[in-house]
């Protein structure tokens, strides 16, 4: 449901990520042409044949609808203007606590919880005042209380350093919002706790459900249980409630950048997996949330946004893993920049995540899809193609192990096109999401 506010309220209560933008890829295809589009260094290039990568709503590839939020700038109260954009159900008592009011002390929503706070990777890169500043915050948010009492020792990076590292670090905390960062003040989605507790129970039955999917499985297995959960049962959305949060991620199913991550967090909670919300940024500075995770004792990055395309209408046949378990350098500085950084507003580093330097539990090593020669991997990506065209899903990946390989093969990207429509009628279009950066060449098929 869309209002209009003034900004002193709408800026504080609009479906916003502490992050601009969300970094998220925006693909489609459905003409029925054949359609090349290679991304090149981050960005898509125009095709051969013209086209130029948008997508039937006219957004176009790499660039993320997200929304824009100053993480902790200005503390000040925007300019008033009217504002449209969707308000938590419970936006009249926010709106009264903005404007000089304190909502009713609730009971705790919250009591007990499977992660201690303090094994938190980014909790144990803070000093001892940041700590217990984390430490309090925690306790307000799950008492959904609206003020943390600080004093002039807390400074204002402080409490953005320290909200923000909470902020990405909680996935349970589904209720709390960040569109404007306040020293000691706190605002949320939901206040009601009968309500907060309802909406954990839809979240507990959906998680259930995933788990038993994963139960029995090793570290890897449980992960890609997770990862194609929240690709195939969610759709990338710019603006609308919960959509950073796991509610979001389990029961609504629209989410975006770090919806996406926090979903993944949170399972790999409930399995007893490390990991962590990492924030960034695209090669166009929109931010961008993925999480690093640690497998068999190392660490990796995984990407659930950028393995779950945006299109206009959801494909739930479409699943990748372009971004599924790769070390750093493949993306770091390539696709994914300012690495746990904010960059609007105050600039600070939440915290250095661990390094990503293996590569044994990448999907394509692990599923022995990696070719060092044309032939192999020509032959290879065919018969990706037959198989992906007779199963009617929409991505054909494999993998090769060195740029020389890949711009052979990408080089005749149009002739495989051309080969699949052949052998196999019900392909109607097909698309390249070549990524020079991973080596991942795939070829999109259209029905």
């Amino acid at each position: 449901m869309k209002k209009r506010i003034s900004a002193v309220c709408a800026a504080l209560l609009l479906t916003a990520s502490m992050f601009s933008g969300c970094g998220k890829k925006t693909e489609d295809a459905t003409t029925e042409e054949t359609t090349i589009n290679i991304i090149q260094d981050g960005t898509e290039a125009p095709s051969a044949d013209g086209q130029d990568g948008s997508s039937a709503d006219g957004t176009t590839g790499f660039v993320d609808p997200g929304a824009n939020i100053d993480f902790g700038g200005d503390q000040t109260a925007p300019e008033i203007a009217e504002t449209e954009g969707t308000l938590p159900v419970n936006h009249e008592e926010i709106v009264s606590m903005i404007e000089g009011g304190v909502v009713t002390e609730k009971k705790p929503v919250i009591t007990e919880y499977n992660v201690d706070y303090k094994t938190r990777y980014g909790y144990n890169t803070l000093n001892d005042q940041e700590k217990a500043l984390y430490a309090d915050i925690l306790e307000a948010v799950k008492s959904v209380k609206t003020k943390v009492k600080v004093d002039d020792s807390v400074t204002d990076e402080m409490w953005i350093k320290v909200y923000g590292c909470l902020y990405m670090q909680e996935p349970q905390l589904f209720w709390l919002t960040s569109k404007k960062v306040v020293k000691g003040r706190l605002w949320y989605w939901e206040t009601d706790p009968e309500k907060i507790a309802s909406m954990q129970k839809e979240i507990d039955a959906k998680v259930s459900e995933v788990l038993a999917q994963a139960e029995g499985k090793d570290t890897y297995g449980k992960l890609k249980v997770f990862h194609d959960y929240i690709t195939l049962n969610n759709n990338f959305v710019k603006e609308e409630g919960f959509n950073q949060t796991i509610y979001g991620g389990f029961v609504k199913g629209t989410i975006q950048c770090e919806g996406y991550a926090k979903t993944m967090q949170y399972l790999c909670d409930m399995s007893g997996i490390e990991s962590m919300v990492i924030v960034g940024s695209n090669e166009a500075n929109d931010s961008h949330a993925w999480n690093v995770v640690k497998v068999d004792g190392d660490w990796y990055n995984i990407d659930c946004t950028w393995d779950d395309p945006i299109l206009s209408e959801v494909d739930e046949t479409n699943v990748r893993y372009r971004y599924f378990l790769v070390p750093d350098e493949w993306i770091h500085n390539k696709s994914h920049f300012n690495v746990n950084k904010k960059i609007s507003g105050t600039q600070l580093t939440y915290f250095t995540p661990p390094a990503c330097t293996a590569t044994k539990m990448n999907y394509f090593n692990v599923t022995n899809q990696v070719y060092s020669d044309k032939a192999s991997a020509e032959s290879a990506l065919k018969e990706k193609l037959k198989s992906t065209a007779a199963s009617k899903m929409r991505a054909a990946e494999i993998r090769v192990s060195d740029k020389s390989v890949y711009d052979a093969v990408t080089a005749g990207l149009k002739d495989y096109a051309t080969w699949i429509k052949n052998e196999n009628s019900s392909v109607t279009s097909v698309a390249s999401n070549c990524d020079p950066n991973t080596l991942v060449i795939e070829l999109d098929l259209i029905y």
